[in-house]
């Protein structure tokens, strides 16, 4: 490897390290989360969306999958704590998921690969996010992570509310 090259992967390590740093504060100050909308998926999968929007004292969540092959759509609309606002902020904080804000990147070559769009709005900050067929850095991980919980409030919550 060249000294060039090893000085100026050197630089763009130390301009990725201040971007997130700064996304980082700005983030941290970002206040309550207020609305949350995240959904993913392809052609092959079909689609799910989760959305999850402050109604007072509680929160109103909504849950769809879409089969991309016949259309079918289930899910429902159905009410959670509060509180577990918070939790998905404190999420997105500590994986990192505010970093993917600004992400929007598009490979309109292949149309039928994986999708995602993410907008969360806080109090004094949104995040936006959006790809297709291209992801932001750690995607995979986090967005397991992000999806495990979002399926968590379906099943703990939805499951309640169907039994009553």
């Amino acid at each position: 490897m060249s000294r060039a090259f090893h000085l100026y992967m050197i630089i763009i390590d130390r301009i990725k390290n201040h971007i997130r740093s700064k996304k980082t504060e700005k983030f941290k100050k970002s206040g309550i989360l207020r609305y949350f909308s995240y959904s993913f998926g392809s052609m092959g999968d079909g689609m799910k969306v989760f959305v999850i929007a402050e109604q007072g004292e509680f929160a109103s969540m909504t849950y769809r999958n879409v089969s991309m092959e016949d259309g079918r759509e289930v899910g429902s609309t159905f009410l959670i704590p509060l509180n577990m606002m918070n939790k998905l902020k404190a999420l997105i904080m500590s994986e990192e998921i505010f970093l993917w804000d600004g992400f929007n990147k598009n490979n309109s070559v292949i149309a039928t690969g994986h999708s995602f769009d993410l907008k969360a709005d806080f109090d004094n900050q949104s995040l936006k996010a959006h790809g297709m067929v291209m992801m932001p850095p750690g995607y995979k991980e986090k967005h397991e992570v992000l999806v495990n919980f979002l399926e968590g409030l379906v099943r703990s919550f939805y499951r309640e509310i169907s039994e009553e």
